[in-house]
């Protein structure tokens, strides 16, 4: 509408109904509040201000990319930084030094704080000394620099798990042209260093096809982690020719075969992915097969292994690659068929329990994912599918494998994920499924009911440590649980240096809370309290931690 004709629909309107109006005015929208939380503190390296230091304040990022906004602040010259305008919540805090560590706190670089409303946090220090260094140079069997080629770092204390779980590295990077390596802003510490791929220790999620590969070496020159020689890092120290020799490429085959729809007739431009089990992981080969225009494919440079495929974004959601596992043991694999099929479906809808029209609304802005797990020992690491939530709350998940299927909420891509939403409990026919739902071949389900709880309230938690001080390095995290079979793990957060923790968008109900102590070298101990939780309030609960040793029985 123009504003001419605007303004003539005004003058009508006031015309006719001048006392309606006065009385049906909309009272002006109040203003968003400022948040004026502040967090602020003192970074001092070797005991004298550390100037200009950034220091960052944004939400804890678990698994996924935090969207949350980001909070800084910069050190003066006494090394005193302030960041303000932060709303109420928990967060994370680092400072951005990178050749520098924080000595108390062997597993970060950060901290953890909750900021309460409008609350002035003082007092979160950071006493940094510099990292050491561990360099060293990469070769071939002919002595030969290798330029690009990816190193490891690994903490060695991780080696003592019994049993030996899957290790992973602390950090890692590639050499330069000179094929040498840096690793600077080392915590102090024991550690051992490796270049190379091995089964049994994380060594990447994927391999490029396009580069050489080589068997996993650990400095100097040993195949067997065991046998590695640790390098003590101390404060500022620098560990100089550490330097790993790696034996010839490993031999590489090829695999090749076709792509088929249910009839047998060949589809091209099938975009599909290579999984590799490497001992108890998957690893996804980078770059993905591709059907030519006769459906047939062909992938090169592929190591020893046991190999899965998955489809890969294809246009149909409906189809699923019938299961496919083969063996590359000491030549190329000819003849395979990856034959596509209609796969099972589950449908049903989401329920808000209780009922509640805006947050409704809102749910409806995420999506349900699910993750179907194949069984145990194969080589494929399951399959994930999607779907967009109904504005009456309906869903359809297509093309499922059979498999244990698990479902979770999460966001649409591109947009922040809205707090307070908890998957309850999932039933089908009216019986409740505690874990997971079963997928056969060709099932297409209905009547699935997902019930999804929606709340406002806070859980502010202060916990209490009696009978000695905690150990050197112990980490704190609460969790909440809501009781069923089995329990629902509702939400999580770290313990801050206060003592403090923040749990979000819970709804009312009964829960427990749970706070678990790791403390190296000791085994983990849980304390727990019950927590009646109102809505659209912070409920305040106070955990005591009890350090004192359980007493033995008398024999």
């Amino acid at each position: 509408m123009s504003s001419s004709h605007r303004f003539c629909a005004l003058i009508l309107f006031a015309v006719l109904c001048i006392p309606a109006s006065l009385q049906a005015q909309a009272p002006p929208k109040p203003s968003a509040k400022i948040p004026r939380g502040s967090v602020s503190g003192r970074v001092t390296i070797k005991d004298k201000p550390a100037v200009g230091v950034t220091v960052g304040l944004r939400a804890p990022q678990g698994m996924a990319i935090s969207q949350g906004k980001f909070y800084r602040g910069v050190t003066d010259q006494e090394g005193v930084y302030h960041i303000n305008n932060v709303p109420a919540g928990s967060y994370e805090i680092f400072p951005s030094a990178p050749a520098y560590v924080n000595p108390d706190v062997s597993w970060s670089r950060g901290k953890s704080v909750v900021v309460g409303e409008d609350e002035s946090v003082e007092d979160i220090n950071f006493s940094l000394v510099r990292g050491g260094v561990i360099t060293g140079k990469i070769t071939d069997a002919d002595g030969r620099p290798l330029v690009q080629q990816q190193v490891y770092v690994f903490r060695a204390g991780d080696f003592q798990q019994q049993p030996l779980r899957q290790i992973y590295a602390a950090t890692n990077q590639q050499t330069d042209d000179r094929g040498v390596y840096r690793f600077y802003g080392l915590a102090a510490g024991r550690y051992k260093v490796s270049s190379g791929r091995g089964d049994d220790i994380y060594a990447g999620n994927y391999y490029q096809p396009s580069r050489l590969i080589y068997k996993q070496v650990f400095h100097p020159d040993a195949t067997d982690h065991a046998k590695a020689t640790i390098i003590e890092v101390k404060e500022g120290s620098e560990a100089n020719n550490v330097d790993i020799t790696l034996g010839p490429p490993v031999q590489t085959f090829t695999a090749s075969g076709r792509v088929v729809d249910e009839k047998g007739t060949p589809v091209p431009n099938i975009r599909f992915a290579f999984q590799r089990r490497s001992g108890d992981r998957f690893e996804y080969i980078e770059g993905n097969g591709l059907s030519n225009a006769k459906g047939d494919f062909l992938a090169e440079n592929l190591v020893p292994g046991k190999y899965g495929v998955a489809l890969f974004g294809n246009p149909d959601p409906e189809m699923r690659a019938d299961s496919v596992t083969f063996d590359i043991i000491d030549s190329d694999v000819s003849g395979l068929t990856i034959r596509l099929m209609k796969g099972a479906s589950i449908s049903g809808v989401v329920v808000l329990e209780p009922e509640d029209r805006k947050a409704f609304a809102k749910l409806t802005e995420l999506q349900l994912r699910g993750f179907v797990s194949t069984p145990q020992g194969s080589a494929g690491m399951g399959s994930t599918t999607f779907s967009a939530i109904g504005a009456d709350g309906t869903f359809r998940l297509p093309g499922l494998a059979p498999g244990q299927l698990n479902l979770w909420l999460t966001a649409q891509m591109g947009m922040t994920q809205p707090k307070g939403y908890t998957l309850l409990r999932v039933e089908h026919n009216g019986a409740i499924l505690p874990r997971g739902l079963e997928v056969k071949e060709g099932d297409q389900l209905t009547g699935v009911r997902i019930f999804v709880a929606y709340g406002t309230a806070s859980i502010h938690g202060v916990v209490k440590i009696e009978n000695g001080p905690l150990p050197e390095n112990t980490r704190l995290i609460a969790r909440l649980f809501k009781a069923g079979t089995p329990p629902t793990g509702v939400a999580s957060a770290p313990v801050d240096a206060r003592g403090q923790f923040l749990m979000e968008g819970v709804a009312t109900g009964v829960y427990q809370v749970q706070v678990s102590v790791f403390a190296p070298g000791q085994k983990q101990a849980t304390f727990t309290r019950d927590v009646n939780v109102q809505e659209g309030v912070v409920n305040e609960v106070s955990v005591v931690v009890n350090l004192t040793p359980p007493q033995q029985p008398k024999p």
